[in-house]
């Protein structure tokens, strides 16, 4: 599985609870249909502290959880591999990249 960090933004209703979310799409390598979803940082340190793993996914949260909020820019473009982690950005104004 590979998962992309789409996209970083604060939430506007801070009282929410939900004080940053990431738009993120999920490729499986077996060719199905790429899935794009939305994650809250509070969601995302909720899933880090409970699960195991080191697939694509996991390693996608576990990197927004351990990035510093002045970093958070720099998630976007970045792509997880299973079992690997960071595997660099990918420039998403270009959709032929």
């Amino acid at each position: 599985m590979k998962a992309t960090i789409l996209w970083h933004a604060p939430v506007a209703d801070a009282a929410s609870g939900e004080v940053h979310r990431f738009g993120f799409a999920l490729e499986d390598a077996n060719g199905a249909r790429p899935y794009s979803g939305v994650i809250s940082l509070r969601t995302a340190r909720v899933l880090v502290a409970e699960l195991t793993g080191n697939d694509g996914f996991i390693c996608m949260l576990r990197a927004i959880v351990e990035t510093l909020t002045a970093d958070y820019d720099t998630l976007i473009g970045q792509h997880f591999d299973d079992g690997v982690g960071p595997q660099g950005s990918v420039d998403l104004s270009n959709p032929s990249a």
